[in-house]
Parts: structure tokens; sequence; C-alpha cells
């Protein structure tokens, strides 16, 4: 039961005054009349019936217009001891400061479909500080990766009425954790004149809502076809030799511009494959040009993606293949791409074959110097075998995009300031709501260390959970980042196992089961594996003791923390516990082969435990839409025909490695899942 039923409950039985004994409860927002539009959803879209515009508050929020002060920012100041006055310029910087306020009084504005309600708001004097709280970089904000079949993909590309309201809560979110950009992807489904137009119609009402709101929209597409391996929305499917690259373009560009005021089109080129570099920079600046007539009022952006083997030569230099981007047109500003949990500034462990991005991130700090709009485009959640689809709780994230923020600005030979931080986000469940949260915070103002961030989105509910969630992430960092254990943690499908076989690498790589019965040296393994992994394991259940011990609430959020920790500890002892088993009867003792398998099938099955318990008690609000496969009743038109926890909610990555032990072990003759298809 959510936290705040029981405070609803006795609000709306006794009065909006008092609940209990002297209890204040009622929270009154005070706006001038020009900011009412954005406050009126602002208040309705806070899960919180004592809300209201008005002065009749036992706390009341008193906003003020401060010319004086810069654009989206904010300070916050006592009006008395149930007075907050807000002052700021603009209607964004309002909301902010009016989002700040009731985080002073224990809200905390966690996930958009799930805000945290205190039972009893309390006010904190301490948080009315005075201090002028503004944006330390301009642009800030997300790309929901509507390719994914995650949840921004229900309320941003399928045109319901329930997922209008998804989509509202979605940008409300964005606005209480001080974003003030939202991006999207498109897909090919609109190529289907029935369906652009419902499409249309859906999009055009959030575009206008997000403006309503203070937030500029983006939409993200591709620009060749042979390189999309996602179904998304792209410009050029011909042959130039049939159809001009120009004619392609000029076909479908009107599609997602013509009455669509996108404040952004951002331009993507796919994974792994590369065009001719002349036909890409031509094929590029066609786009900015037509863009220039079908959307004058509209930037253009390129994604500078990853992938250390697409090195191409041009000019009489060798760069690497989305480099190309600086030879287009200078107007063009590049979203310098990395993946995963990795930053700019560690190792990457072989992610796309890169050993590291310092070339991404010399790439970003000499567009920062050159006087262009520097823009960084990192990841919060990669999904696809690796993260939240295994499943893992991986807060590592938190550190490494504050980390990525604190050293482009030590780093970069030049005082000017990054200019946009856009998050690649792909799903919040698992506690992955902590990291849009923090980076979009740390986005707007940098602390001084990443604990901060966690400390103020755990707040007061959660801060038992603090000082163990901070380990983690340290262990997290030894063990799994500079110590490459993740390639163990992480899945492995069918897709990315025959990838491999072409030299197709991704996430990063792993001695298989099959590389050790193939003649991998054991001696090596043991030393470099299995004896860290044992040490993780190890750390990881003394996290799991401090959780258990601490004074962490039995609540959705409480829970989610302690069910994330136990996932992460019986996914490593069952990794262990696979390869124990191939190593023993490599060494020819099958009876402790069978044992080894044996626990990592008790293992797995304490896993499903965990899973089904967190995905019966999930933020979304839609029941098993991001667990089951697409149906008529739940519309899919990504590449993916399964929400996005489909493969955790059946440990298939698990279950995949699981079967190819038992056939090491000669115990099974049938295939292992795929893990790709339902």
């Amino acid at each position: 039961m959510r936290a705040a039923t029981w405070f609803i409950a006795c609000w709306f039985s006794v009065s909006l005054t008092a609940c209990g004994d002297n209890v204040r409860g009622a929270i009154s927002i005070d706006t001038p009349a020009a900011w009412q539009p954005a406050f009126a959803e602002f208040v309705a879209l806070t899960p919180y019936g004592g809300l209201t515009l008005g002065t009749a508050g036992d706390y009341r929020i008193q906003l003020a217009e401060d010319s004086a002060l810069g654009s989206e920012a904010y300070r916050l100041e006592s009006g008395g001891t149930d007075t907050i006055v807000v002052r700021a310029n603009g209607v964004l910087g309002a909301q902010y400061g009016a989002a700040a306020a009731l985080e002073a009084l224990g809200f905390r504005f966690r996930h958009p479909f799930d805000a945290f309600v205190p039972a009893v708001p309390e006010l904190v004097a301490a948080e009315i500080d005075g201090v002028v709280h503004a944006p330390q970089i301009r642009v800030r904000g997300m790309q929901l990766h509507t390719l994914h079949p995650i949840e921004g993909y229900y309320a941003f590309w399928e045109p319901t009425p329930g997922s209008t309201n998804d989509a509202h809560r979605i940008i409300d979110w964005l606005v209480k954790n001080r974003g003030n950009f939202l991006q999207w992807v498109s897909l090919d489904d609109i190529l289907d004149p029935v369906r652009h137009e419902k499409w249309k119609v859906f999009t055009r009402e959030l575009i206008d809502y997000a403006h309503m709101r203070g937030i500029r929209v983006g939409l993200n597409l591709q620009l060749f076809g042979a390189s999309n391996l996602q179904l998304a929305f792209d410009l050029v499917d011909k042959s130039p030799d049939v159809t001009p690259i120009a004619d392609q373009i000029a076909a479908r560009l009107p599609l997602i511009t013509k009455d669509l005021p996108f404040d952004v089109y951002d331009l993507s080129f796919g994974e792994f494959f590369n065009a001719d570099p002349a036909t890409f920079i031509s094929s590029v600046n066609e786009v900015k040009n037509q863009l220039d007539v079908l959307a004058p009022a509209a930037e253009m952006h390129a994604v500078i993606h990853v992938g250390a083997d697409q090195v191409v030569t041009y000019m009489g230099e060798e760069l690497l293949y989305y480099f190309l981007v600086k030879f287009a047109d200078p107007e063009i500003i590049h979203d310098v791409h990395s993946t995963m949990f990795y930053n700019l500034f560690e190792t990457t462990s072989g992610a796309y074959h890169h050993e590291s991005f310092s070339e991404h991130r010399d790439y970003l700090l000499a567009q920062i110097c050159s006087g262009k709009p520097g823009s960084y485009f990192p990841e919060t959640a990669y999904w696809v075998a690796f993260d939240n689809s295994v499943p893992q709780f991986f807060p590592i994230y938190v550190h490494n995009r504050w980390l990525d923020l604190d050293q482009i600005r030590k780093q970069a030979p030049c005082p000017t300031p990054l200019d946009q931080h856009l998050l690649f986000s792909s799903g919040w469940e698992w506690g992955y709501w902590l990291h849009d949260v923090t980076a979009l915070r740390a986005s707007y103002e940098l602390p001084a260390a990443p604990s901060e961030l966690v400390d103020h989105a755990f707040g007061r509910d959660l801060a038992p959970a603090t000082p163990a969630v901070l380990t983690l992430i340290e262990l997290q960092r030894t063990y799994l980042h500079f110590g490459d254990l993740v390639a163990y943690i992480a899945g492995r499908d069918l897709a990315i196992d025959a990838g491999r076989q072409l030299g197709i690498v991704s996430q990063p790589d792993r001695v298989t089961y099959a590389d050790l019965v193939a003649g991998a040296d054991v001696t090596e393994f043991r030393t470099d594996v299995m004896l860290p992994l044992e040490a993780y394991a190890n750390a990881l259940d003394a996290v799991g003791r401090e959780i258990a011990a601490s004074e962490l609430p039995t609540s959705t959020w409480g829970d989610e923390l302690r069910d994330g920790i136990e996932i992460d500890q019986l996914r490593t002892r069952f990794v262990i516990e696979t390869y124990e088993a191939v190593l023993a009867h490599l060494a020819g003792d099958d009876a402790a082969a069978i044992g080894h398998a044996d626990a990592a099938a008790r293992l797995m099955e304490r896993g499903q435990i965990v899973v089904t318990r967190r995905h019966g008690d999930l933020h979304d609000t839609h029941r098993r839409r991001l667990l089951d496969a697409a149906s008529t009743a739940n519309p899919n038109q990504t590449f993916y025909q399964f929400g996005y926890l489909y493969m955790a909610d059946t440990l298939c990555y698990w279950q995949r490695e699981l079967v190819q032990v038992e056939g090491v072990l000669s115990r099974t003759s049938m295939p292992p899942p795929g893990c790709v298809f339902p």
C-alpha cells in the first residue's frame, strides 16, 4: 500500500484542514495570473489531495516574479512559520521553486507515475535557504528511447487518452526535477497514413502541452534505412540510383514537420553499418537544407554514436564514422553519445570495441571550446541484456553520470560550460528512476559529490538506505566497472552471441562456457574472473545484511531497494555456480559439477521469487504491460514485441545460461532459449 493511502483516506473522510490531532496538511500555491495555467497542471498532477491553488492552506507557497533573477532560476525565502516565498524569473523557474518548496515539506518526485507523498507534510526550515538556485547547463533533459518498449513508448507513441495523461505526467515530472527539454524517437509505423493521422493529432497536443509548461521538445529520426535495426522512422530507404536521396528526404520529412512545431530534430545514423563518407555528409546537409524550409524555427542535431571498428578516411583524415558530422553544416549541434554506465574519462572494457570513450570526450571538448554548443548524450539504462532487463540494480549510473559532468567542467581547456545535457532514458523500474532524477538534478546544479544526489532523492523515508547504496555504488565501480566483471553479471541473448561470431560487439565481451570447453586458460580465468566474482558476492552479502538491519520502511520504495540488492546478490552467486559447474566438469569431477548446476537452479528459483514480488508492486500503473508480450490489448510498434521487463520477468538470461551449462554437462539436449523474442 502506498505511503499516502492512510493520509488521503483520512483527508477526504474528515476535512481539508485537519487529520488527527493538530495535524497541518493543506498546502496552497498562490500564483500570479500569468502562471496559473501551468500551475493548474502542476497541482493536478501532484498526487496529494490537500494541494490547491489559492491562499487557504496550512502551508502556503507564495510565488513572486523577480526579474533580477536569471532565466529558470529561483530562490526560496521564509515568509513566516507557515509560508514559503518562491521568487523566480519566468514560469519554469517558478515551477522549479514550487517543487523545491514541496520537497522542503517532504515530497519527492521520484517516478513520473508515483511521486512520494509524505503522510504528514512537515517543513524543514533549513531547506528554505534564501540561496539563488540557477541552472549550470542551459539545456537539461532526456530522450525517452521509444524504440524500446518502455513506459515512455506507451506514453508518447500510442495515441490514446490514457497515453496523453501519462505523457502529461512525464512532462510534469521532468519539470519538477529541473528539466527543460524532452525528446522521443519516431517509429516507422507512421508511414501508414491512417496511423500517421492519429499520431499527428496526438503528438500536436503533447507538443502544445509541453510548451505551455515551459518545456522544449524534440524528435529523433534516422537517416539511412540500411542501418536501421529497430524500426525507427527513417528518411532514406532506397538506393540513390533508384530514387535520388533528396527526393526520398522530401517525401518523408513533411510527415514529421507539417503542423508539428518541434523545437529540435535530432538525426541518428544507426549502429554497426557505415555509408560512403561523401554520401553521408551530403545527405546530412540535405536534411538540414530541407528542415530550414519546413521547420525554420527548429534546431537540427546529430548523434555522435560509438563504435571503434567504424573507421573511415575522408579528406585525408582517418576518423570514426560518426565524426563525419563535423564536415557537415556548422549550424548542426552534435550530441556526443556514450553507452551503458560508462563515462568519457574511464575504461569502457571493450564496449563497442572501445577501451575508453576518450575520442568522444576529446570531440566534445573540442566542440565546447570552438564556441559551438557542446551537447552530451549519455545513458541512464542500456536495457537490452545488460541491466534492468537481467534484472540488476545498478546505482553505479548515479556516480558515473555525476563524474562526467564534474570532469567535463574540470578538464575542458576553456572556460566555456557544457551547453546541453541529454539523457538516454530506457526504463524506470528496479530503481532506475534514481538515475534520471539524480542526473537531471546534477545538470541543474552539480554538487560536490554524488552522495548528495542520493541523499536528496532518498529524502526522509529512504535515508536509512543511503549508506548501503553508496557502498553498493563503490563496489560496482570496483568490480563491475574497473574489474570488468559486468560482462558476467549482464546477460547475453542469441543475437549477442551471433554478433560475436561476426565481430559485432556492443556490451563488453566475456569468456563464455563454450570458450572454457574449447580450451580457454582455466588458471587465468580463476584468477581474473572467479576470485573477483567471489569477492564481489561476499561484499554484496554484507550490503544485504546492512539493508536488512536498517530502519528502511516497508513500502514500495523501501521494498524496491531491498529487492534490487537481493537480486544483485542472487545473480552474482548464480553466475559463480554456473561457471563452477563447467570448471568442475572440465576437471573431471562430474559430481561437483552437478552439485554446482543444481545450486545455480536453486538460486534462479530464489531470483524468480524476488522478481515476481517486485513485479507485483511496480510504480507503473498499467499492470503487466511492461512484463508481457505485445498483444491487441497491449500494442507495440517497436521491434521488441514485449514490455521491456519481459526477459527480467521470466529470468530468460538466467535460463539461457543454465541450459547452456546443462548442455555442457550432457544433462540436456534442448536448445537454450534465445531471449530475443517471446
